[in-house]
């Protein structure tokens, strides 16, 4: 399993960017490999949201996100936050 984990800075306004997110949430949902996702926004600077999401290998993701239908989704993010994105894999489970 790996982890995507995905800092965004929002720039624009709040409620635009959470639509647009949903869209792509709405998508990565749906594709093979993903497990699980989440999105946490910061208490103490609610410009700042974390994505989370959980797919079965690295690939799987891999492949969701070079699809055009990615694409066209993650462009209504453009101009309202920042990403700054990598997958991640457990070095220690508890």
């Amino acid at each position: 399993m790996v982890t995507l984990i995905n800092k965004f800075t929002v720039t624009g306004e709040v409620d635009a960017f959470r639509r647009a997110i949903a869209e792509v949430s709405a998508y990565m949902q749906a594709q093979p490999g993903f497990i699980s996702h989440e999105v946490y926004r910061s208490v103490s600077k609610p410009n700042i949201f974390v994505e989370t999401a959980h797919w079965d290998e690295a690939d799987s993701h891999k492949k969701a996100v070079q699809s055009e239908e990615f694409r066209k989704r993650v462009r209504g993010l453009a101009g309202l936050a920042t990403p700054d994105a990598d997958l991640y894999s457990a070095v220690e489970d508890h």
